[in-house]
């Protein structure tokens, strides 16, 4: 008896031994869960915030541009103003912000080549010339880009496509017969490849209204597509030298410093911009980003206004036998 009562009473103790060992278990489980739950609702917490003061300086940063732009009250636009000016990074609590401001209309206007819904024939040699400048073959990129800008549905220029060429694709759509709403939109042009519509993206922009190029700080490549026989390139790089110390403040001075070369049109170039870029990159905490901003300078005592922003463009690389 003593025996028996003995072994039974192991048994217990070890059924005991094997719950206890059980509920810790349990509990730890429990205890580890509800840790990892409450850091990843912290890491969650801490990211929500991030992004709204991330936000907060994106927003100061645009309004900040809008009000340097609005003082700038001088007739011509040049590299010497205050806005074009580099600004070091600005640290900021828990981190980091730095924006630039650049000349939007430093670069030729693609929708320019659809003006008051005709094909504006200048800037489509312009537009032509620039390809050659960037050394871009055109086997009818600019056809196809005015069959999407202008509102004719019907195909009536060599190398042009319209709804009956993109809705026979295998991913299909429509032809957008307006103006470009963006540079990436160059993507959905028969034609233009990835790789042709980065060479390009430094050169063109696409604002909502025709503009001239500002000769104060365009690149080379945009003074030269100016001119139907361009300038040798030694006199051209002497212009943008000289232009940084004395600003054009009048078009006709820029002709000046090139003689003996025949004037472009003056519906092509000026000597100032209402158009604007800003980029921006914030560091705030662990998370980092980047945004753009295009910022319409008011005219007559108006306010300047941001008329959109958004991330950037992620930029891919692709075989060169890609299709659009």
């Amino acid at each position: 008896m003593i025996a028996g009562a003995s072994g039974t009473q192991r048994r217990q103790q070890g059924l005991a031994l094997i719950t206890a060992v059980l509920v810790v278990a349990i509990v730890a489980t429990v205890a580890t869960t509800l840790a990892l739950g409450e850091q990843v609702w912290f890491r969650q917490a801490q990211n929500m915030n991030n992004r709204a003061q991330a936000e907060s300086l994106r927003r100061g940063a645009l309004n900040y541009a809008a009000i340097l732009l609005a003082r700038d009250t001088n007739q011509s636009d040049h590299l010497g103003e205050l806005w074009a000016k580099p600004l070091p990074p600005l640290p900021v609590e828990d981190g980091m912000i730095a924006f630039s401001v650049e000349d939007a209309q430093a670069r030729f206007n693609l929708n320019n080549l659809v003006r008051n819904g005709a094909p504006s024939l200048p800037d489509i040699a312009m537009f032509q010339r620039l390809l050659t400048e960037l050394k871009i073959d055109d086997p009818g990129l600019s056809g196809a880009l005015l069959d999407w800008l202008d509102l004719n549905p019907t195909v009536d220029r060599p190398g042009g496509a319209e709804d009956i060429d993109y809705l026979s694709l295998p991913q299909p759509y429509r032809s957008a017969n307006q103006a470009l709403q963006s540079v990436d939109e160059l993507r959905l042009v028969k034609g233009f490849t990835a790789e042709i519509v980065e060479t390009l993206r430094l050169y063109v922009t696409a604002l909502p209204v025709p503009t001239t190029v500002n000769v104060n700080t365009a690149p080379e490549q945009v003074l030269a597509a100016l001119f139907v026989n361009p300038p040798a390139s030694a006199a051209i790089k002497t212009v943008l030298e000289s232009r940084v110390s004395q600003p054009f403040e009048d078009p006709s001075q820029f002709l000046a410093r090139l003689p003996g070369t025949p004037a472009p049109l003056p519906s092509l170039y000026g000597i100032n911009t209402g158009y604007f870029l800003v980029t921006i990159d914030i560091r705030y905490g662990r998370l980092l980003r980047s945004t753009e901003g295009l910022i319409q300078r008011g005219v007559g005592g108006k306010s300047a206004t941001v008329l959109w922003h958004r991330l950037p463009p992620w930029q891919f690389k692709t075989s060169t036998d890609e299709k659009t």
